[in-house]
């Protein structure tokens, strides 16, 4: 089932001597189809509550709701045009929702990252600690560890870094040593 939003859409409302309504004319596209409304029909469309068919172009049917102009051509009645611009609603919004949390993670991310840990304290440590695993005295695979966790509001300071292997500093995670 498909729903199009009809674009250039053109009404011209025509009135008589009295300047009360007769008819209204919609031309859509550049003046490919053309519908005469008369005042009766037209005041119906407007205040239905739910979309109402203007008019046919061959297969296709234009309805009129109050997000606007559609095409359609299945053959749908009222409450299947209703439900589905509904679902076009609910799909925007739903998707401007997760946008809309994806954007302030993304946000938090980029204020959450940590600055790389200067070079002279990395050459400090590495001395101080000569160049093992604190906790094994391994010489490979070794990294930098913030004793308490920069998750945990650790910073870069020489006393709070330490060099650990992979296979401690994974034991160790996230915990404070």
């Amino acid at each position: 089932m498909t729903l199009r939003r009809a674009s250039n859409v053109h009404l011209e409302r025509h009135n008589n001597w009295l300047g009360r309504l007769v008819r209204v004319e919609l031309q859509l596209g550049r003046g490919h189809t053309t519908f005469t409304l008369d005042r009766a029909h037209w005041i119906e469309v407007e205040r239905a509550d739910q979309p109402s068919p203007v008019g046919q172009d061959g297969d296709r049917t234009l309805w009129h709701s109050s997000e606007g102009w559609f095409w359609e051509d299945d053959g749908l009645d009222a409450e299947a045009v209703a439900l589905l611009l509904w679902d076009r609603t609910r799909r925007l919004d739903a998707r401007i929702e997760r946008l809309r949390t994806i954007h302030t993670r993304e946000e938090q991310v980029a204020g959450s990252r940590r600055e790389r840990i200067p070079t002279e304290i990395r050459a400090f440590v590495w001395q101080r600690d000569d160049g093992r695993c604190v906790l094994c005295n391994a010489e490979e695979d070794l990294q930098f560890d913030h004793v308490i966790p920069f998750a945990r509001g650790g910073g870069n300071a020489e006393n709070n870094l330490q060099i650990l292997c992979g296979s401690c500093n994974r034991q160790k995670s996230d915990k404070i040593s």
